[in-house]
């Protein structure tokens, strides 16, 4: 039985090194504050990125990505967010 276990645990391993050597600079990069100009009214604001959605996003095939935070929050909370078109895709 143990050989099993010691198997599956090999398989698991196995899939979890590769993808966490891929997924992980993605999510440091992700996760870094960018300094943009919002497209309201040409401010300069700093923008943070939601890491685990970039990931999981990639992780599906997608480059789609999600503000987390921005310095004119919470006054501008429903925002279209259209910063993200020159933050562009994390690569």
């Amino acid at each position: 039985m143990w050989v099993t276990y010691f198997f599956i645990g090999y398989l698991i391993l196995a899939l979890a090194i590769p993808l966490g050597r891929a997924l992980v600079p993605l999510w440091r990069k992700a996760n870094a504050s960018r300094c943009v100009r919002c497209p309201r009214d040409s401010k300069s604001v700093s923008v943070r990125l939601d890491p685990w959605y970039a990931v999981k996003m990639r992780a599906l095939g997608n480059c789609e990505l999600r503000v987390r935070d921005c310095t004119e929050w919470p006054g501008r909370a429903g925002c279209e967010r259209e910063c993200l078109v020159q933050i562009g895709a994390i690569t």
